[in-house]
């Protein structure tokens, strides 16, 4: 093997090393729309709308997860509703925002999008992706419920 055919295949080695080290360092977002949660803690019944269209009222201090299949494609607005009509919450998910990738080391990322309000009658989440942690629940203001 002469020098330059030396050259060549360390050089190839390294080019080669180095693709495969952006590949799986880097978060390879999968586009795939999530479920979308909410969380009532309130007294309410809420109404999740997505995009205009009202899909399930969530009862009173419950949780309860939309499915994918039950949603429209992305983008996705969505609202929570009081039984009168009056927005509690809102939130935006679109193409790419959502995503999970695994490192080389085993570690998760996760990456979503979330809302939140704190009222007088209680918290109100909701989220696509990851849920929302912490902190404890606000007090509110008199009379947003």
């Amino acid at each position: 093997m002469s020098r330059l055919d030396g050259f060549r295949v360390r050089a190839y080695a390294r080019t080669m090393l180095a693709l495969l080290l952006v590949a799986t360092c880097s978060p390879a977002p999968a586009g795939q729309p999530h479920d979308l949660g909410v969380s009532n803690g309130t007294t309410l019944p809420v109404t999740i709308a997505v995009n205009g269209t009202a899909l399930r009222t969530i009862q009173p201090q419950t949780e309860d997860t939309i499915l994918v299949k039950d949603l429209p494609p992305l983008p996705w607005a969505v609202e929570a509703r009081t039984s009168t009509g009056r927005t509690l919450l809102a939130l935006s998910v679109r193409a790419g925002d959502v995503w999970e990738t695994t490192g080389p080391d085993g570690s998760h990322e996760l990456n979503g999008d979330a809302t939140r309000v704190d009222l007088s009658c209680g918290r109100l989440d909701m989220w696509s992706g990851p849920p929302l942690l912490g902190p404890a629940p606000g007090p509110g203001k008199p009379g947003d419920c």
